[in-house]
Formats: structure tokens, sequence, C-alpha cells
């Protein structure tokens, strides 16, 4: 049996346990798939999964080439309206977990963190609207041209060795942050091996490091901005050395004690209330 082959065996064995368990992401459990259709749980989950980002009656066109076999868009959509969003954030993790021995390079698994963005059918009523610009040079009155539309932020971990994408996490357009969104995913993340995270530029910043500092098995690699307009500018001018500095000083609250004595330091700290 071929890598691929094996692949898709494994994504089958998930999807038909999904599909068994569908009352536990039925928003309705005791009437929700339970009537014989011809988009059944596990028909519904499948061709989810094996779209391609066309229109969605080609969707439907190329999953069912037997016309006596297709379904309309509507009973899709049906279908769709009964299921809570996380059974396929269940299905990634379920699936990820039936690989048993990943690929390592030198002993680690090597990840990857970016992020992308999506296009949605616009809606002026929706939370991912935004403006976004529809020409870089200005106009005559020395404003730029911006239209609506509906974007979503797609925050994507990915194992680069073996192929496959570990978590997933969607922000607004308009709000996005992805510092943020590489943390939560990084703190979630549960492997049985050390790894390496690669991120590009735009994710640097102390919390992130520092998170990676505290979180076991985890190394990092983030490209970094050293110019004028760099988020981390002071990095640029430290030497290529250990810059570690150990140092010993005395605080105090008094007044009369720092008078009398020039090497302590004044603390001011306000004065807890009984």
């Amino acid at each position: 049996m071929t890598k691929k082959h094996q692949v898709f065996r494994q994504l089958d064995s998930v999807t038909d346990k999904a599909a068994e368990y569908i009352n536990y992401f039925a928003y309705h459990p005791s009437k929700d798939f339970t009537r014989k259709r011809k988009m059944d749980a596990k028909t519904f989950i499948k061709t989810t999964l094996g779209m391609q980002g066309n229109c969605l009656n080609k969707e439907l066109a190329d999953a069912f080439p037997k016309f006596s076999e297709r379904m309309t868009a509507s009973a899709y959509e049906q279908q769709k309206s009964k299921v809570n969003p996380r059974l396929f954030k269940v299905i990634l993790y379920e699936f990820n977990s039936t690989l048993k021995q990943p690929a390592l390079y030198r002993g680690y698994r090597l990840l990857a963190i970016d992020g992308s963005d999506f296009a949605l059918p616009y809606d002026k009523h929706s939370p991912f609207l935004c403006n976004i610009q529809t020409r870089k040079t200005p106009s005559a009155d020395n404003k730029l041209t911006t239209k609506g539309a509906c974007l979503i932020h797609a925050n994507i971990l990915y194992d680069i060795a073996n192929c496959c994408y570990l978590d997933c996490l969607l922000q607004s357009r308009k709000g996005m942050d992805e510092r943020s969104a590489a943390v939560h995913m990084l703190q979630n993340l549960r492997l049985q091996h050390r790894y390496i995270v690669l991120m590009d530029r735009g994710y640097e910043s102390f919390n992130l490091f520092e998170h990676g500092n505290r979180l076991p098995d985890c190394n990092y690699v983030v490209r970094l901005r050293t110019k004028d307009k760099g988020a981390i500018r002071e990095i640029s001018a430290l030497p290529d050395q250990e810059c570690d500095l150990e140092m010993t000083f005395n605080i105090t609250n008094s007044a009369k004690q720092k008078e009398a004595s020039p090497g302590v330091s004044q603390n001011q700290c306000p004065k807890s209330s009984l």
C-alpha cells in the first residue's frame, strides 16, 4: 500500500467514526440526521472535505458525476445548517493523531506558521466586512480609493515534513492578530517529539518569544526586520554575543535611607490601607 493510499484510508476511518457520532455535533441531536436521505452524515462530511473552492453547484457536480445521485445546493445547505463547525476541527485533530511515526528533521518535527486572507460573499452586515485599497497611488484629491469586502484571515500551523495541517485559527481581517494566534496554537499543540517552528516577518514580538521559551520541547526561528521600520529595532544595535549582565543593587521605599546611602535606589510604592 502506498503512502497516499494509507493516508486516504486513515482519513476514511476518521470520517466514518465522526459520522457515527454525528449526534454529538448536531444542533438538534434528537432529529438531525435521523431520516434516510441522499446526503447522510457520512456523505455530507466527505463532500465538504473534498471541496476545492468552486461554486457549490460545481462542487456537487464533481462529487456526484451521476445525475441520479446528485442533490441540489439547497439540500446540501440544509444539511450543513444542522452541524456545528467544530466537527471538522475534531476530524483534523483525530486524523493527526493517527500519525504514529511522523517524519522528523534531525529528531525534530519541522513546523511553520503563516496566515492568509480568504474572500467571502459580500454582506454589508457581515462581521468580516472591512475596507481594502483598490489602488496603490492616491487620486487627485490625495485620497486612496477603497471598497468594502468580506475577508477572513486564516492562521495556519503546518507540518512541513509530513505535509499535514495541525491547527487553524480564523480571525476577522479587520481585527486580526497573528502573534496572539500563533501563541494560542502553540499552547494547544500536543506532540510526542521536540519541534522547530518557522515564522516569517510580522510574528516578531517579545511576548511570543517568551511563550516559546516556556513551552516544553518548543524551538523557534523567526525572520526579523532589522531596519528603521522593524518591530524590534533595538535588536539590530545589539552585538553578536551574549548580552546578559548580572547586577546587584538595593531598593528601598524610604527617602531618608536613599539620602543616607547614595548607592540605594528608591521605589515609589503606594501604601496599602487596612
